[in-house]
């Protein structure tokens, strides 16, 4: 994973918008997946955490500001508390909530959500493999957090599960499923209007 600061723009058309600063290095290779690269800055610790998919790994690692300090962390696809070593995991990205920072997966089995720093699973949706015609694949994938305190998570039928999130604790709950779509749900992503509506785009 490599990090770029922004610079401020000059007149000097030579002078390039970003440089590059300390690579930081992974345990592993990142799967070839879109968006396999998740960013969550914490300020206050002058920490930055990085994840990318692997198969049926996630590695995390965490980065000082000055690029000198490294943590890192892999995460198992999980079925439950049982971990299952087949389960793909097709994306990896935090959710930052006001009251609280989400680490979320999704693989072939189900959702699993964890504490920001990967240290707690606090939540885990299998999906219905039952509902899902025999030749096509079972997946979930798109995460977007949205108005507050809800986790968008879309999957291969088309569905969109709309997951309730306390302030804090592990009674999260499925509050919604969106079924406006036929084909599977590959990305999404969340902003707010000016009219202060909240805007999930599949």
């Amino acid at each position: 994973a490599l990090s770029f600061e922004p610079v401020a723009a000059s007149a000097d058309a030579n002078l390039k918008m970003y440089r590059k600063e300390k690579s930081i290095q992974i345990k592993s290779s990142a799967s070839a997946l879109f968006n396999n690269l998740s960013v969550l800055p914490i300020l206050d610790k002058h920490l930055t955490y990085f994840t990318v998919v692997h198969g049926n790994t996630v590695n995390m690692v965490s980065a000082s500001t000055d690029g000198l300090n490294f943590s890192h962390r892999q995460l198992q696809s999980k079925e439950g508390s049982v971990t299952v070593s087949s389960s793909m995991i097709t994306q990896a990205s935090w959710c930052v909530l006001p009251y609280r920072v989400l680490l979320v997966l999704t693989s072939q089995k189900g959702i699993q959500m964890y504490e920001s720093d990967g240290s707690i699973m606090v939540y885990w949706h299998a999906l219905d493999a039952l509902e899902t015609p025999p030749a096509q694949a079972v997946f979930a994938r798109g995460i977007a957090a949205a108005s507050g305190h809800y986790i968008c998570v879309g999957t291969s039928s088309g569905l969109v599960l709309v997951f309730d999130i306390p302030n804090k604790g592990t009674n999260i709950t499925l509050a919604e499923v969106l079924a406006e779509h036929r084909d599977p749900i590959t990305d999404i992503a969340s902003e707010v209007s000016e009219s202060k509506l909240q805007i999930i785009h599949v």
